[in-house]
């Protein structure tokens, strides 16, 4: 036998060893169970599964991870707390528990994708300040979810995350990414629009939005008319897209508007040689000029066109001489409810800022995730508000590194044997051939 054989078959019998180690040793750590149905495993720091009858349920002092799916689509449990020891949350931990009514969840880092989906009696969620991220589908499906407070350590949301939340009224954010305005989410700053949540009816605009984010519309069934304030500039793509608004005024001063994907309102407002018109005329949109001096035209894709009504007055760059007759639709309002009150037939603007438009149910959500960031992209699982990658960590189980160590000894072992045992016969070849 040669040195290099020798070498060899040690190092594959100590990756055997030592892998029959690694398994015994994982074998030693037995789960425990406790009386409340608790599956802990040999330390107690870890949640690996629920036994118990449901109810109210207290999960054990100095647990520290809860495991993937650990009380998904259990129908028995109504409220769950966790201690402060919880840091780690496994995806989908609640997913499909569909009496679960509130939860509190301890020090977790983060709730990463599909922790609540589907949750449909989910009134309430204290969500700690050690939250930093917010992860795809997190709250998907919580129909009965009226507001949400977003802590001041979230760095990043999901663009999917509150999908067909239907009775979200309002979503709570002030730190340094997040803020909001009239229940509304928005970039820190107040410039873009994030999310109009799911459940609102109306929609008045924080006076600082520059921008109409992605997908921020979306997921809204209710809100069917909209009028842009003045302040607005770019409508991203998607931002409408699938969602139920059929009349939207727009100013001037957008000069950017985005691929809508299938959206088609009943009828756009806008001015002659604008953002608007070129939008509308390219893609088949009703559209009603609001142009002094020269009524309202209503021009279709195919050039059509027939008068609205509009008085001259309609002029939002034109100073109004009776404040009482204004009707410019971008200038302030001193009604608090602000909005354009577009009718639907499209014959009197009767003016206001476009701070808020108003609404009549109807439309339908759909699912869609977006990208942050001043130009717009279709987003999905991973997809952020803010650009980041927001699928937090979970605890899902990874391979053992020990095995990986044995595996590369095994494989040391079998090249040095491999490679020893062909040095050899070389050479026994060449002293053949010199024979």
């Amino acid at each position: 036998m040669t040195k290099s054989t020798k070498i060899g078959w040690i190092l594959i019998t100590a990756a055997l060893v030592m892998a029959v180690w690694v398994f015994t040793s994982h074998s030693s750590e037995a789960d425990q169970t406790t009386d409340a149905g608790f599956v802990l495993n040999d330390s107690g720091t870890e949640l690996k599964s629920y036994q118990g009858s449901g109810g109210s349920v207290q999960v054990p002092d100095g647990v520290t991870t809860i495991d993937s799916g650990v009380f998904a689509n259990n129908s028995s449990i109504t409220n769950v707390s966790l201690p402060n020891s919880v840091t780690t949350l496994g995806s989908r931990a609640f997913s499909g528990a569909t009496n679960l009514r509130s939860v509190t969840l301890g020090r977790v880092t983060s709730i990463p994708a599909s922790t609540f989906q589907n949750c449909m009696s989910l009134t309430s969620v204290s969500i700690p300040s050690t939250v930093t991220g917010i992860g795809s589908q997190a709250f998907y499906g919580c129909a009965a979810l009226g507001s949400i407070t977003i802590p001041g350590g979230v760095s990043s949301i999901n663009a999917n995350a509150f999908g067909e939340c239907n009775n979200l009224t309002s979503i709570s954010a002030s730190n340094s990414f997040y803020s909001s305005y009239d229940g509304c989410l928005y970039n820190a700053s107040g410039s873009r629009l994030i999310l109009v949540p799911p459940g609102k009816s109306s929609v008045s605009f924080s006076s600082n939005v520059r921008t109409i984010g992605s997908r921020s519309f979306s997921y809204n069934r209710n809100i069917s008319s909209v009028s842009i304030p003045n302040s607005v500039d770019a409508i991203e793509s998607g931002a409408f897209t699938n969602s139920a608004v059929s009349s939207i005024t727009i100013p001037r001063s957008v000069v950017s508007i985005g691929s809508q994907g299938s959206w088609k309102p009943g009828e756009m407002y806008g001015y002659q040689n604008s953002a608007a018109k070129t939008y509308a005329n390219s893609n088949g949109i009703t559209f009603i000029a609001l142009d002094p001096g020269r009524g309202s035209n209503s021009d279709t894709a195919n050039g059509s066109s027939s008068s609205s009504g509009i008085t001259n007055n309609d002029d939002p760059d034109a100073p109004s001489d009776d404040p009482q007759n204004n009707d410019d639709p971008d200038s302030p309002s001193n009604d608090n409810n602000g909005g354009n009150s577009n009718n639907s037939n499209g014959k009197k603007n009767n003016g206001g800022s476009g701070a808020s438009g108003n609404a009549s149910k109807g439309g339908k959500a759909i699912n869609g995730g977006g990208n942050g960031g001043s130009n717009a992209n279709s987003g999905g699982k991973g997809a952020s508000y803010n650009g980041k990658d927001v699928t937090p960590k979970t605890a899902d189980i990874s391979i053992d590194i020990r095995y990986i160590f044995c595996a590369v000894i095994l494989l040391l072992g079998v090249f040095i044997m491999v490679w020893g045992n062909k040095r050899k016969y070389s050479i026994v070849r060449k002293q053949t051939k010199e024979a």
